[in-house]
């Protein structure tokens, strides 16, 4: 289920398009027929355009492109009030510091997942534009 969080959250559909397209450039050099390199030239056309949609989606703005920031919301402001006030404000304040409840293992997977696939979707959406020039 984790797994499904990351691909859906964390740009896995751009991920998994370069992927594809990397094998499909790898099987049209090593192609040994012209078929099979018509099949290969197909398929990474197919899988450029299916890039391309998923990279337009994402630059246009809209609904869609506050998914990511509104499921990292609740991490992130958790994190915020455990550091800064936690840690830093609480000891400074009153001496001592405060205690924010511990997440649960699941919780913390689930963050991990979020904010990590948010790092690296919005990494794997630049390679995107970068491989589209």
């Amino acid at each position: 289920m984790l797994g499904l969080l990351a691909n859906l959250f964390g740009g896995g559909a751009i991920s998994t398009i370069a992927n594809k397209l990397a094998d499909a450039y790898k099987a049209k050099q090593d192609a040994l027929t012209d078929s099979a390199r018509i099949e290969a030239d197909a398929q990474i056309k197919t899988l450029e355009a299916q890039r391309d949609v998923l990279v337009a989606e994402a630059a246009s703005g809209g609904p869609a492109s506050w998914i990511r920031p509104l499921l990292a919301l609740p991490f992130v402001l958790y994190i915020w009030k455990l550091v800064p006030v936690d840690k830093i404000a609480c000891p400074i304040i009153f001496g001592n510091e405060c205690a924010t409840d511990p997440l649960s293992p699941q919780l913390t997977e689930i963050m991990m997942v979020v904010i990590g696939g948010y790092f690296i979707g919005r990494s794997a959406e630049k390679v995107a534009r970068i491989i589209k020039r």
